[in-house]
């Protein structure tokens, strides 16, 4: 596990420890103090409620901005490698170039200790094995495949779909962090209007004799449910709200290297064509499909992945048509595993496995794009509603005022 991935999961433990605190903190509040004034519990519940958010709303925006640093780093390494492969320049001396230039001294010590080893003689395998979350763990494997003998034109194909992926990465994480630092700005204004405006409304309008306008009641009615009735629904949807899009885009990317059972099939088409990739690029190099299975069960961060390597080798050894196994895997279709074929009988198998990965890729970032352009119109669209009706509520009570003051 990387030391990025153990940090974010301490952020989010500490945010989810904090939030434990506060809802069992509220809970003993609300139990024990039946009979206190319902203003001073509502102050302190609205208190709670404000930790809450801005602990789950820091640790998610922090998740966030790291997930996007080591998206964006490892794809210009890619570049980088691939630049000093093309231009027969030594690696370390573009990895150190390239490390005094980065922001962050834990990160810069590391590439520079990785250009060092690479100097002293060991290998970019050894190296990334040491030092660890520098470059993706399919392209250690696809140099742990070919080592030093490793063909710059296999390089720059095998990794040509991760640096487009990447870029979609990025693309998908600048909406997501619009969307984080935006929630603060929906979740203050509506406390202040609701906490500051409302109270003085209700008192000018109790003076005047006359009702509250209906949006106002409604926001009103709505908020103090929420908030004070249904506390705990409240601090749940919160909680969904800043995790949710956290897990869903981390699990999506295949960044974290988890695979529950709902998870597997969304990202089916990512891990197969990663997969396929380091076996065409294996099969290119000559080398037996157990090593390259082997190859690939050691460097998948995965444990459910690692299993279906291993199935995989399993299956060869039994005999079982290698194309076979893969349909059975659901790793490509009916028609996929028919061009393999005819593939394998022109000898052409390596082009089509890669044709076959880079199909699968482009359809992944193609549907990762449609739902990144979904969830912004949604997002929109759901904010308009919100900052319509607050407004709403805020002018029908001035224009209801207003029009009382003309008729005395």
């Amino acid at each position: 596990m990387s030391q990025l991935f153990r940090f974010t999961i301490r952020c989010l433990f500490w945010a989810m420890l904090i939030l434990f605190g506060a809802v069992l903190f509220s809970i003993v509040f609300v139990l024990v103090c039946d009979g206190i004034d319902p203003k001073i519990r509502d102050v302190v519940l609205g208190f709670l409620e404000f930790i809450v958010f801005i602990s789950l709303f820091l640790a998610a925006f922090i998740f966030m901005v790291l997930v996007f640093l080591k998206i964006r780093r490892q794809r210009l390494i890619l570049a980088l490698i691939q630049t000093a492969l093309e231009s027969e320049t030594p690696i370390y001396e573009v990895l150190r170039s390239y490390a005094s230039m980065c922001w962050g001294p834990w990160y810069r010590a590391k590439l520079f200790r990785f250009a060092d080893k690479i100097q002293e003689g060991h290998s970019i395998v050894e190296t990334a094995a040491t030092v660890k979350g520098i470059i993706r763990y399919d392209t250690v494997g696809l140099i742990r495949l070919g080592g030093t003998k490793l063909p710059d034109k296999l390089f720059t194909q095998t990794t040509g779909n991760v640096y487009q992926s990447g870029l979609v990465h990025e693309q998908a994480l600048f909406r997501f962090l619009w969307y984080y630092w935006s929630l603060p700005f929906l979740f203050f204004p509506a406390v202040f209007y609701l906490v500051a405006i409302t109270p003085k409304m209700q008192v000018i309008y109790k003076d005047f004799g006359i009702p509250l306008p209906a949006v106002t009641l409604f926001v009103i009615n709505l908020s103090r449910t929420a908030m004070v009735d249904y506390w705990y629904l409240f601090l749940l949807l919160l909680s969904i709200l800043v995790l949710a899009p956290i897990f869903y885009f981390n699990f999506r990317s295949g960044i974290i290297p988890w695979r529950p059972l709902g998870v597997r099939r969304i990202l089916r088409q990512r891990d197969s064509a990663q997969f396929l990739r380091i076996l065409a690029a294996g099969l290119e190099l000559q080398k037996p499909i157990e090593e390259i299975i082997d190859v690939y069960s050691q460097v998948v961060p995965s444990r459910y992945l690692r299993r279906l390597g291993h199935y995989f080798n399993t299956q060869i050894a039994q005999g079982i048509n290698w194309i076979e196994t893969l349909r059975k895997m659901c790793w490509v279709s009916r028609s996929e595993a028919a061009l393999l074929e005819s593939a394998v009988r022109t000898d052409h198998v390596e082009a089509m496995l890669r044709e076959v990965a880079d199909g699968k890729e482009q359809q992944q970032r193609t549907s990762d794009i449609v739902q990144i352009h979904l969830f912004s119109i949604l997002y929109v669209v759901l904010f308009g509603i919100y900052v319509a009706v607050m407004a709403l509520s805020l002018f029908m009570c001035l224009i209801n005022l207003i029009t009382t003051l003309t008729n005395f």
